[in-house]
């Protein structure tokens, strides 16, 4: 990690989370811009669109030198849901910026709207 956006420092440094098992993720492009709340909706609500903190740094692990992978290294998001330490679902976005991963969270119902091409990773169930 190159870079840590300041919301990512306030809303997550704090936070712990507990092992969870071997999951299953999905990922979707982006076909057309989308704001987060009709996204969350389209995965099928928060509980399928969350994950966690370390399912993106196990992702973020396997392609360490911005190799080919799940996650996405050409200068689009991969966008996470995730709860931050008070228990908030926020918008995770992870990008490759050619010496390592830059990792920023934005609000959920901020009205950032996310471009065409961009990444989003959710539950596969």
């Amino acid at each position: 990690i190159v870079w840590l956006g300041d919301n990512f420092r306030n809303w997550f440094l704090k936070k712990t989370e507990d092992s969870i098992g071997p999951t299953e993720l999905r990922h979707h492009q982006l076909t057309r811009p989308s704001l987060d709340v009709p996204i969350i909706a389209e995965l099928g609500g928060e509980a399928k669109a969350e994950t966690t903190l370390q399912e993106i740094f196990f992702l973020m692990n396997q392609q360490t030198n911005g190799e080919n992978g799940v996650l996405l290294t050409n200068n689009y998001a991969n966008i996470f849901y995730v709860r931050d330490a008070e228990n908030v679902l926020r918008a995770v976005s992870v990008d490759w910026r050619g010496d390592g991963w830059g990792v920023r969270a934005d609000s959920v119902s901020d009205p950032v709207e996310w471009d065409d091409g961009n990444q989003v990773v959710s539950r596969n169930s």
